[in-house]
């Protein structure tokens, strides 16, 4: 799959959810949708933004920022005025979502010596739930395993039998695309664990047919310098309204 049918397929997944056209995030302007399902959420791709909004807020959010350009909707005075909007109906505004898919698959992590790696997939993923349990490891890898989480893959690093590092991707029904979260046990990190467990997963992800994505915020130095040194490339961000 290309780059370029990578990021439509997102478009278009989105547009499913929101009940709008695949171009929406490629009008010159900003676009304003009435949604039933959310009560805020904007996102852009780059050129607009596109916000999905109650009935109670939305008219406010075309009059307000029609005409603002999308790289200044979340800068810092104009998301004070969205974040006092939401709370005047008990909600605030999220944490930033900066999006990343596999877009350089040439890109080459180099695989750190001194460790072995295991793959896991659906089948063997009771295995990884088991040396976690042992280690009392969920507390640690808290991106990349949840004890009730469903894994359709799963990277792992082993220093002798102590799991240092692990990349996952849940399983999620219905959707192309499958976001991979890694950790690394403390005293291991700036090895380049991570970007090469990130690296091959996404490889294997798209050898079972799946878009892998990466999610950070742009705060997240660390996180950032992963995906980019797996060859992912960010792609669309993402603001929602959460209950405060």
């Amino acid at each position: 799959m290309t780059s370029k049918e990578k990021i439509l397929s997102i478009k278009q997944h989105f547009a499913e959810i929101y009940k709008c056209g695949a171009d929406t995030w490629d009008a010159n302007e900003n676009v304003f949708i009435e949604s039933q399902i959310m009560f805020f959420r904007v996102n852009t791709f780059g050129k607009n933004a596109v916000m999905f909004a109650n009935k109670q807020i939305i008219e406010w959010l075309s009059k307000t920022f029609k005409f603002t350009p999308m790289e200044e909707i979340l800068d810092t005075d104009n998301r004070y005025l969205i974040n006092e909007k939401l709370r005047t109906f008990g909600k605030k505004l999220s944490g930033e979502e900066m999006w990343y898919l596999h877009l350089m698959p040439d890109t080459k992590a180099a695989k750190p010596t001194g460790y072995t790696y295991k793959l896991y997939d659906e089948d063997s993923m009771k295995e990884l739930h088991a040396v976690a349990k042992n280690q009392d490891a969920y507390s640690v890898f808290t991106h990349a395993l949840e004890e009730d989480g469903e894994y359709m893959l799963a990277l792992a690093a082993y220093d002798n039998d102590l799991l240092v590092s692990v990349a996952s991707c849940e399983v999620d029904e219905g959707v192309e695309w499958r976001a991979i979260g890694v950790d690394t046990l403390a005293g291991y990190g700036g090895r380049g664990l991570a970007a090469y467990l990130v690296k091959e997963l996404a490889l294997e992800t798209e050898k079972r047919g799946k878009i892998p994505c990466y999610t950070t915020w742009s705060a997240n130095l660390a996180s950032t310098k992963v995906a980019l040194s797996a060859g992912f490339r960010p792609v669309w961000m993402s603001h929602y309204a959460e209950n405060l």
